[in-house]
């Protein structure tokens, strides 16, 4: 598998993790790597010209962006979670 269809997959997989609701599951199982794209979708929130392609996506995409903020997420950066990556690496 080449790193195009690798992050290609963790998109699709994070946005389906984001539109389900499912970022404790995502935490508790500990998928680093799943946790920051899914924190990543959040923080960039849906893309706008998703409203004229894809009404419904962009609704869902939305609505799952103001679950997250409204569940406590919203301190869960991008930024953060590497940071978490980072201390599991070296140990601490």
């Amino acid at each position: 598998m080449n790193n195009g269809n690798d992050s290609r997959t963790l998109y699709v997989n994070a946005l389906d993790a984001l539109l389900k609701d499912e970022i404790a599951k995502v935490a508790q199982e500990r998928n680093f790597t799943l946790l920051k794209e899914i924190a990543r979708l959040a923080k960039q929130d849906a893309p706008v010209d998703l409203a004229a392609t894809d009404p419904s996506l962009y609704m869902s995409w939305r609505a799952a962006v103001t679950r997250y903020h409204l569940s406590g997420w919203t301190e869960m950066t991008p930024e953060r979670v590497s940071k978490i990556m980072q201390s599991l690496d070296s140990g601490g």
